[in-house]
C-alpha cells in the first residue's frame, strides 16, 4: 500500500544509537489517516555486527506500524540510502540517520504542506 512518508534508516553498528529514530516516530502526532499508518520505516542494515537485527526484530514485534528491514554486507552509507530509496513506498521519502530525532509534528508538518500545494494547470 502506497504510504505518504517513507523514512529511510542506514545503519551500521548503531545499536546504541538506533532507539532515537524509533522513539520519535512512535511520538509522531499524525500516524495514521483513516485508519491506515501514513509512514513506513525502512532500515538498511550495513553490515552491522552488533545486535541491530535482534532489536529490529524486537521493535517489529512491538510496533503495530510497518517496519522494513534488510541487511546487506557492508558497502558503506551511500548504497545504503539506495537500497533503502528502491524498497520505499512513500510519496515523500525522508532519510533518517540512525542518531536522528524528528520533532513530535513532523510527519503532520509536512502532510500539511504537501496537501496545500496547488498545480496551475495551463
Amino acid at each position: 500500500m502506497k504510504k505518504f512518508v517513507s523514512v529511510v534508516t542506514p545503519t551500521y553498528n548503531r545499536v546504541n544509537k538506533l532507539h532515537r529514530v524509533c522513539n520519535s516516530i512512535k511520538n509522531q502526532t499524525l500516524k495514521r489517516i483513516n485508519g491506515e499508518y501514513i509512514f513506513e520505516w525502512i532500515i538498511i542494515d550495513d553490515g552491522s555486527t552488533d545486535n541491530t537485527r535482534e532489536l529490529v526484530e524486537k521493535w517489529k514485534n512491538e510496533v503495530d506500524w510497518p517496519i522494513i528491514y534488510k541487511y546487506q554486507t557492508n558497502k558503506g552509507k551511500p548504497w545504503a540510502v539506495a537500497e533503502g530509496v528502491k524498497l520505499a513506498n512513500g510519496e515523500l521519502t525522508l532519510l533518517a540517520d540512525s542518531d536522528d530525532e524528528f520533532l513530535p509534528e513532523t510527519f503532520e508538518t509536512f502532510y500539511n504542506i504537501w496537501n496545500n500545494f496547488t498545480v496551475d494547470e495551463k
